[in-house]
């Protein structure tokens, strides 16, 4: 063994203490219980934090089950004067057999040129504003401006031009094959680059001239190239003998209603709805904080999926004893082969917002809730021996989603709290104001003591305006918020005769647990002996209150 290796076991720099030094955390193990250990050799860091499911396998993972994630941000992002566009297709993300996406991002007046390609395209629009058109095979054209959450769809075969507006745009395009490639469209500069001067001027009657200057470096000046922003849509049209096209081929989602379920919304967009969009179908899910996407499978199509904002975790269940879990953030793409078991479940504090795509003119899933509470009780409990008051709790519709149980949002009476608790007391007048309350004294099942200094601010706005809340975070997982209306009982306390005694009488309390989530310790204050000695005394002075006013 070397000297080096003698002094020091651990060779490599793998950056932990790095991250301990600029963060003050301890970085992720690969240990659940007593199972894993630490790692030792070489690490990437930020990886392994936006993964923890990879990370530490959940002990119900099993078997193997391939990659069904792949983030846009892994992905080659090819610029242009115009812009840029990245790509996530089978060769990225293997899995994803029947679906590729692009997202995509033009200047203002950048355009992604006149093409068209063997797919249908879908397209979701994650930010700005843009211009469309197309030609139909009848000479039907169509010209439309889409913004944020508009959608358009592409036949196959259907020539089209997309230009950012005044603030440029980006957005996720789909196409209903996984073997697509971004570079590998029909652009019009393309085919005339690669035709005869003397066939294009026999195609258009006019001379050879006319095709001079034809660009020659498509690679790197067209497929998206800068552009002036157009005018407004009605001087921008372009009127043809045949007509306008007789559908749409852009869709307003976002001003179609929500189904609206306990622990979020979906928007279900199909070919029943978007006639255009005959070869896929979307859905727009959006899951509150601790609730999820309920267990359930597709029947009719594997599952392509793209993340817009948030964060969340999937376990795929694949039969045979597979599982595998895996966590999404924005701009990351999933994937779930075809009818195979699945929930997204939202692991942040912000709304979870994705797309679930599927080459499909209609949408189908089966929910795991729907089909057992549909199928007779006692085979159910043959089978998973659950208890009558489970199987009576199933759902004979379709939950979409599972919210959390709901702590109970109106307590029968003040929870207890320990000493030396520090809330928070929030007034208003105008506008809402909220300063830290020492000690608060719970005085009955519906009455709180506290002290304020009669200088104090809060003071004059609960005179003027008396309904107040209070907010109670502490040790033993207390978190609720008390809210009624304020009232002075004492001007002057007279052990403390700068402070006056507030009473809230409590009309409501919201109890702030939940599921997952416990508060460890409330504020830590150190007091001064001075300042020790006046809180004791305003303490001993509201249990006197407290007892002669009972």
């Amino acid at each position: 063994m070397s000297d080096l290796a003698s002094k020091n076991p651990r060779l490599i720099d793998n950056g932990v203490s790095s991250y301990e030094r600029l963060t003050h955390r301890t970085p992720p193990e690969p240990i659940r219980g007593d199972r894993g250990a630490s790692i030792l050799g070489p690490r990437n860091l930020p990886i392994e934090i936006e993964n923890p499911n990879l990370l530490s396998s959940p002990y119900t993972d099993a078997g193997t089950i391939p990659n069904l994630k792949f983030s846009f941000a892994a992905s080659r992002n090819r610029l242009a004067p115009g812009g840029w566009a990245r790509e996530v297709t089978i060769r990225e993300l293997p899995a994803a057999t029947s679906i590729a996406g692009v997202n995509m991002r033009l200047k203002p007046g950048g355009i992604r040129e006149l093409h068209w390609h063997k797919e249908a395209e879908w397209a979701f629009m994650l930010a700005g504003r843009a211009r469309i058109t197309a030609v139909d095979p009848q000479g039907r054209n169509f010209i439309d401006d889409v913004g944020v959450g508009d959608l358009w769809n592409f036949p196959a075969g259907i020539p089209h031009s997309i230009q950012g507006l005044e603030e440029g745009c980006e957005f996720l395009l789909v196409f209903d094959d996984g073997n697509f490639s971004e570079n590998e469209t029909f652009l019009i500069t393309d085919w005339f680059a690669h035709t005869p001067r003397e066939i294009l001027a026999k195609n258009f009657v006019t001379s050879l001239d006319a095709f001079a200057r034809i660009p020659q470096d498509v690679e790197h000046t067209r497929w998206i190239l800068s552009g002036t922003v157009p005018g407004p849509l009605a001087s921008d049209g372009v009127r043809s003998p045949a007509g306008k096209t007789p559908i749409s081929y852009s869709y307003r989602m976002l001003a179609q209603e929500p189904i609206k379920v306990a622990g979020g919304q979906v928007r279900i967009v199909d070919s029943s709805r978007f006639p255009a969009a005959s070869t896929i179908t979307a859905a727009l899910v959006e899951v509150e904080p601790g609730a999820m996407r309920e267990l359930h499978w597709h029947s009719n199509a594997d599952e392509w999926q793209y993340y817009i904002n948030g964060q969340g975790r999937m376990t795929v269940f694949a039969s045979g004893g597979k599982a595998r879990t895996f966590d999404y953030t924005a701009g990351d793409v999933g994937y779930v082969p075809f009818a195979m078991g699945h929930y997204v479940e939202n692991t942040g504090n912000e709304t979870l917002r994705y797309l679930e795509m599927f080459r499909s003119p209609y949408f189908a899933d089966i929910s795991l809730n729907q089909w057992m509470a549909l199928t007779p009780p006692e085979l159910v409990q043959a089978h998973l021996n659950l208890s009558q008051e489970t199987l009576r709790s199933l759902r004979k519709d379709k939950p979409i989603l599972a919210a959390p149980a709901a702590a109970p949002k109106n307590s029968e009476c003040l929870p207890e709290w320990p000493t030396n608790t520090i809330a928070v007391l929030s007034t208003t007048n105008g506008e809402p104001y909220g300063i830290p309350v020492t000690d608060p004294l719970r005085a009955g099942d519906r009455r709180i003591l506290l002290s304020l200094h009669h200088l104090h601010e809060s003071l004059t706005r609960l005179r003027q305006q008396p309904r107040v809340a209070l907010t109670f975070l502490g040790e033993g997982d207390v978190a609720f918020t008390a809210r009624g209306p304020a009232r002075v009982v004492e001007e002057s306390m007279p052990q403390a005769p700068d402070f006056t005694a507030v009473e809230i009488q409590v009309e409501q309390v919201d109890d702030h647990r939940m599921r997952g989530v416990s508060v460890d310790s409330g504020v830590s204050v150190l007091w001064s002996d001075e300042s020790s000695r006046s809180l004791s005394q305003r303490l001993d002075a509201l249990n006197r209150l407290a007892a002669a006013t009972r």
